[in-house]
C-alpha cells in the first residue's frame, strides 16, 4: 500500500476500533503505531510513537490544563459557585422561565472561572435542578437547561477545549481566550430567549413562583468569579502572564478565595486535586493518542492529498464548511468530544488553511461542535452528568427530549458564527 492508502485504513482502523468501544485514546494510540509500522521501519517507528506522547504533554502550554481544572475543581466543591446562582434565581425569577434563565446565565458566569463542562454542570444540577423541580418546573426543561449551561464552559475562557486546540493547531492560546468571548455570549442569550419564548407561549412548563429561600445568604463569594475571571484575562491581555501562568494564578485564587468558606479545609483541598489529576489523565490519554494519529498522518500525506484534491476540484469554502459541519455532527454523535477535535486537526486542517480560513475562527467554529457534540446523543457527556444529579425518576428520554429545543437554538448561533466570522475575530483582532 502507498502512503495515502495507508493512511485511510489508520482512520478506518481507529474509527472502528473506537466503535467497538476500545477507549479512544488507545483507539487512536493502536491505529497510529500500525500505520507507522507499515511505513516505516520497526525500530524507527517505536522511536518515533514513543517520543511523542512525552512531547506533547510536556510541552510548557499544556501546563493550563490541569491548573484551570484544578480551580474548577476547587470552585466546585468549595460552594464559590452557589452564591452566583442564588444571585441569578433572585434577579431572574419572575421571568417567564426566569429559574432556567438564572441557571443559563449562571452557567456563562461559572465558565469564566472554571473551564470544565461537566464540573459547571455537576455545580449548578446540585443546586439548580431541586429549585426549578420544586417551583413546579418541567423536569426536561430543568435538567435540560442545567446540562447544556454547561457546554457555555467550553467556549468562555478560561476553555480546556480551547488550550488543547491551540496547542495542536500552533496558534494563540490567548487569542483564541477572547475569541471565545462573543460566541460564548452569544450562545448564552441565544439559549435565554429560547427559554423565555418556550415559557411565555406555555406557562405550565415553568409556573411563575416565589419558591426560592430568601433566608439563603448570597454572601460575598458571588464576588469570585468576576475576581477570578478579570485576574485571568486582565493578566493575559495585559502581558502580565502568559495563559499557562494564568491558570497558576487563577488555581492560587482559587484555593485563597475556597479556603474562606465554612466547610472548605485541606481534605477538600486534596479531594479537589485529585479530582483534577483523574480529569488531567483522561484528557491526556486521549489528546497522546490523538497526537501520535496526527504524526502518522504527516508520514502518510493524507491531510495534505485531501488539501490538494480540495483545490484541485475548486472546492468552494461554503461547501467545505457544510460537508464538514455534517462530519463534526455525525462524529459527534459517537465519539468522545475531544476525540471529533483531535481527529479533525489531524486530518482537516492542511484543507482549510489551504483555502485561506482563520485558524483561530475555526478554533471556535471546532469547539463549537464539541459543545454541541456534549448535547448530542447518544454520547451526551453532559447529559449524563446532569442526569447523575439529577431525582433518579427523571429518566435519560426526559433530558434527551428537553435538549432539542436548544439544539435548535445551536443552529442559529452557527448561522450567524458561520456567515460572520467577524463575531469571532473582532474581539481578539482588537485586543491583541
Amino acid at each position: 500500500m502507498g502512503p495515502f492508502e495507508v493512511g485511510t485504513a489508520v482512520l478506518v482502523a481507529a474509527l472502528t476500533l473506537i466503535v467497538l468501544q476500545v477507549p479512544v485514546g488507545l483507539a487512536l494510540g493502536i491505529a497510529a503505531f500500525g500505520g507507522a509500522l507499515a511505513l516505516l521501519p520497526v525500530s524507527a517507528a517505536v522511536s518515533l510513537m514513543s517520543r511523542v506522547p512525552h512531547e506533547f504533554t510536556a510541552s510548557w502550554e499544556f501546563a493550563a490544563v490541569p491548573l484551570f481544572l484544578a480551580m474548577g475543581a476547587v470552585i466546585t466543591r468549595s460552594g464559590l459557585a452557589d452564591g452566583l446562582i442564588l444571585l441569578a434565581e433572585r434577579g431572574l425569577r419572575r421571568l417567564p422561565g426566569g429559574l432556567a434563565i438564572a441557571t443559563n446565565f449562571a452557567g456563562a458566569g461559572f465558565g469564566a472561572a472554571s473551564g470544565s463542562s461537566l464540573a459547571t454542570t455537576v455545580a449548578l444540577g446540585r443546586m439548580a435542578i431541586p429549585q426549578m423541580l420544586r417551583a413546579g418546573y418541567n423536569p426536561g426543561l430543568a435538567t435540560a437547561t442545567t446540562a447544556c449551561a454547561g457546554t457555555l464552559a467550553a467556549l468562555i475562557p478560561p476553555s480546556i477545549p480551547l488550550i488543547v486546540y491551540g496547542i495542536l493547531a500552533e496558534v494563540s492560546v490567548a487569542k483564541l481566550f477572547f475569541a471565545g468571548i462573543v460566541p460564548g455570549l452569544l450562545t448564552a442569550f441565544a439559549y435565554g430567549a429560547m427559554i423565555y419564548i418556550r415559557c411565555r407561549l406555555n406557562p405550565s412548563l415553568a409556573p411563575t413562583s416565589d419558591i426560592v429561600d430568601d433566608e439563603d445568604p448570597i454572601g460575598w463569594s458571588v464576588a469570585a468569579f468576576p475576581i477570578i475571571a478579570i485576574v485571568i484575562l486582565g493578566g493575559i491581555y495585559g502581558g502580565v502572564f502568559s495563559p499557562s501562568e494564568a491558570g497558576a494564578v487563577g488555581v492560587l485564587a482559587a484555593i485563597a478565595l475556597a479556603f474562606s468558606q465554612a466547610g472548605f479545609g485541606w481534605r477538600e483541598l486534596a479531594a479537589a486535586l485529585a479530582e483534577a489529576a483523574r480529569q488531567t489523565a483522561a484528557i491526556l490519554f486521549v489528546a497522546a493518542g490523538a497526537f501520535m494519529l496526527t504524526r502518522t498522518m504527516a508520514l502518510t500525506g493524507l491531510p495534505n492529498a485531501l488539501a490538494d484534491i480540495v483545490e484541485v476540484w475548486s472546492v468552494s469554502p461554503v461547501l467545505l464548511i457544510l460537508a464538514s459541519s455534517v462530519l463534526f455532527l455525525l462524529l459527534g454523535m459517537v465519539l468522545d468530544p475531544f476525540g471529533v477535535m483531535l481527529l479533525s486537526v489531524a486530518v482537516l486542517l492542511p484543507a482549510f488553511e489551504r483555502l485561506g480560513f482563520d485558524l483561530i475562527w475555526l478554533g471556535i467554529i471546532i469547539v463549537k461542535y464539541i459543545e454541541i457534540g456534549l448535547i448530542t446523543p447518544p454520547v451526551g457527556l453532559n447529559v449524563f452528568a446532569a442526569k447523575s444529579v439529577a431525582p433518579p425518576e427523571i429518566d435519560l428520554v426526559v433530558i434527551f427530549r428537553g435538549v432539542g429545543w436548544f439544539l435548535l437554538a445551536e443552529v442559529v448561533v452557527m448561522a450567524l458564527l458561520l456567515s460572520l466570522p467577524q463575531l469571532t475575530l473582532w474581539l481578539p483582532n482588537t485586543l491583541l
